[in-house]
């Protein structure tokens, strides 16, 4: 079977994906994704969110196909008891995508054709791509939508030779910092914890470790730029939307870290780093993420090289060597669209209420 469209991962960006394309008529749709179970936010229940509740809400309100289908599934209903202008912890959203899969599942026989493998080969053929997975399935597909997600930053990012050089530190993975229900099992009080970067996943972590009842004596943070946080004005835009810190963490970050510091934490410029690392036992890698390796892509039997691949930060299309990847777009956290900042700057747009009306732009373009 040939299909109009081709979707990778499952993620909050994939479900997205996928509704949009059947709001729009781009079927039929092949889904593809190992588990099905909502790509790495499964992981991230006990984690805070940097989002109020209304735009988890109006997120859904824009998947048209969603919003027709609440009789089988209400997925607003996982919020019902918060107040639309507070946060949650992301496990929340996990439930929300969860719900919306079930209707998925239960309203798109005919249009959608879930298969549970990973793609392994793309020949881009100008009009079509023809996708190989690894049960060795072939099809053909119009459109291919990457929508693969990220792989978290770590020590091996920041410098190799750290561990050659201080024997004794050890990472505390990033997710688990994020998580004040899971911090705690990876420090004790005589611990000296470093964290590289001060954005929100950063500064979530500093917050997790001060508030856990294994407080580290010491809390480093290595950083390039003062704390942003983000500001709400009259007009409803929000000032450094992308970069700053929001809810709980903007306003911890306020209350300990703006101003008078506790003598347990320290900001250090990150130029300055390798100065503090034979005090530290543990170490937290905040510093971003980098994009999960594409499945091999092919033109003219030429197989591109994953790491030359980038992406048109304004239309979303894939390129390579300075030239579309044809009808091949990525979307969600490894791709996310340049937009114009309250501040006048430009920023890359992240969050899922900003992937939604990233997907819903380009996937209306192609269908007009």
């Amino acid at each position: 079977m040939n299909f109009k469209s081709t979707v990778i991962g499952a993620g909050p960006a994939g479900i997205i994906t996928v509704c949009q394309l059947l709001k729009n008529n781009m079927t039929p749709i092949a889904w593809v994704d190992p588990q099905f179970n909502c790509g790495a936010l499964n992981q991230f229940n006990h984690i805070p969110s940097n989002t109020k509740i209304q735009l988890f809400l109006n997120t859904l309100k824009s998947m048209g196909w969603i919003e027709n289908h609440k009789d089988v599934e209400d997925p607003a209903q996982v919020f019902k008891n918060f107040d639309p202008n507070t946060t949650c912890e992301l496990g929340f959203s996990y439930e929300m995508f969860k719900k919306v899969m079930v209707i998925l599942d239960q309203t798109c026989k005919g249009l959608l054709a879930k298969m549970e493998s990973v793609v392994e080969k793309i020949e881009n053929l100008g009009h079509t791509n023809k996708i190989t997975l690894k049960n060795n399935c072939q099809f053909e597909s119009e459109y291919v939508f990457h929508c693969t997600g990220s792989k978290r930053n770590t020590i091996e990012t920041v410098d190799a030779s750290l561990y050659k050089l201080y024997p004794q530190l050890q990472e505390i993975d990033l997710y688990a910092a994020m998580s004040p229900e899971d911090v705690h099992q990876h420090i004790t009080n005589e611990d000296t914890v470093c964290i590289f970067g001060n954005s929100h996943s950063g500064i979530l972590a500093a917050m997790n470790l001060y508030n856990s009842p294994n407080r580290p004596k010491h809390i480093y943070i290595f950083q390039r730029r003062p704390i942003i946080v983000a500001e709400y004005l009259p007009d409803g835009k929000i000032m450094n939307d992308s970069t700053g810190l929001k809810g709980r963490v903007a306003e911890w970050a306020k209350n300990i870290l703006i101003g008078e510091k506790p003598k347990c934490i320290s900001e250090i410029d990150s130029a300055e780093y390798k100065n503090y690392m034979p005090l530290c036992t543990k170490v937290i890698v905040a510093t971003g993420f980098q994009r999960s390796t594409l499945p091999i892509i092919s033109i003219n039997e030429m197989e591109l090289i994953d790491n030359k691949i980038h992406y048109d930060d304004e239309n979303m299309t894939l390129v390579y060597g300075g030239r579309e990847i044809s009808n091949n777009y990525g979307f969600g956290i490894a791709f996310p669209e340049k937009v114009l900042d309250a501040n006048g700057s430009y920023q890359h747009a992240v969050g899922f209420y900003k992937f939604m009306l990233t997907i819903t732009k380009v996937i209306t373009k192609l269908q007009s």
